[in-house]
């Protein structure tokens, strides 16, 4: 039997058994550091320097994304405040000028490149030249298939999409090898747009996999589905990214969640959440592309939320924050929704 509103939230108040829960990581997503670019994608370079000057100035551990990674997988703790930098698409600007900055902080990051571009030598990329330099000076270059096109989007009508992005995927991480000497398992969804199949072929590869999700990672992530803060446009400003920056990820099974690609125009997201100590699930709140959506508790950890209109196509965020008991940091779930005409 349903749980009104009311009851849910009131049984929520009852205590549960702490979870022990492993240390978190929040990976910040950048695409050009330049004043003159696509603002969505950008991130100014004053802002990019707040950010770092932030890091620094707050005692934050800038990690390895693989060295971090393969911690938390093994419930290894973390420094209490860690980060990891990503850049997608390997812009010049990223060669240009992050580079040398971060060099200079001793600031690891990873690039996850479009091979294509980078072979036919378009200006706003970085060249092999560059990106080999980064390489031999510890950057890792990591794979964002050959040609960064949709690679799901199709998929209900294309019976061809599965072989065509396996091979997308196989052919970047060659010439990654064939240009730097090797390539890492890591691996960045173009546009953070993936489905279950895509996903569990990624797994069988042996994959490390980001999305462009909005969330932290832990312990009961899912490796194939991690998801990254924007860290441009609107939410490059640490005032913006302050509550990012300390985020911890919401306890619960995240290979559990729906996939995200979908033909229902009001896809609903039904969420099992694991007892904690800390988050404080009676605030839990969840926002579908920046709007507040009501919640309908089933059992004190079991919730379901669905749009409350039609979602055109394309790529909506569901996200749900839950503050600590103590008001913070923030625990965080994003899901991704990719809209699809039906057939």
């Amino acid at each position: 039997m349903k749980l009104t509103k009311t009851l849910a939230l009131a049984l929520l108040g009852t205590s549960f058994a702490p979870l022990a829960m492993a240390s978190s990581l929040n990976v910040m997503l950048y695409h050009h550091v330049d004043d003159h670019t696509p603002h969505s994608t950008s991130t100014r370079w004053d802002d990019f320097i707040a950010q770092l000057d932030h890091f620094e100035e707050q005692g934050y551990q800038v990690l390895d994304l693989a060295d971090a990674i393969k911690q938390l997988q093994a419930g290894q703790a973390l420094p209490e405040k860690s980060v990891a930098l990503t850049f997608d698409d390997a812009f010049v600007s990223v060669c240009e000028r992050a580079y040398p900055e971060l060099k200079r902080r001793g600031m690891p990051f990873t690039v996850f490149v479009a091979t294509d571009p980078i072979d036919k030598g378009y200006q706003n990329y970085c060249s092999w030249e560059q990106l080999r330099e980064l390489a031999d000076d510890g950057v890792v270059i990591a794979n964002h298939t050959m040609d960064h096109d949709y690679m799901v989007r199709d998929a209900f009508t294309n019976e061809a999409w599965f072989e065509q992005a396996k091979a997308n995927v196989e052919g970047a991480q060659q010439r990654i090898k064939q240009q730097l000497g090797s390539a890492p398992m890591l691996f960045a969804y173009p546009y953070g747009e993936y489905n279950d199949q895509l996903k569990a072929w990624i797994a069988e590869q042996g994959y490390i996999a980001f999305g462009q999700q909005s969330g932290s990672i832990g312990e009961t992530s899912d490796w194939q589905a991690l998801p990254r803060f924007n860290a441009a446009g609107n939410y490059a400003s640490v005032s913006s990214l302050r509550l990012k920056f300390t985020a911890r990820p919401l306890a619960l099974d995240y290979s559990a969640l729906p996939d995200p690609l979908t033909q229902q125009r009001q896809p609903l997201l039904s969420v099992e959440l694991q007892p904690s100590s800390e988050a404080h699930y009676p605030h839990l709140q969840c926002y579908l592309n920046g709007q507040a959506l009501e919640l309908n508790w089933h059992s004190p950890l079991h919730f379901d939320v669905t749009p409350p209109e039609a979602l055109g196509n394309g790529r909506h965020r569901v996200n749900c924050t839950a503050p600590h008991r103590n008001g913070s940091p923030y625990y965080w779930l994003s899901q991704q929704w990719l809209v699809v005409d039906e057939q």
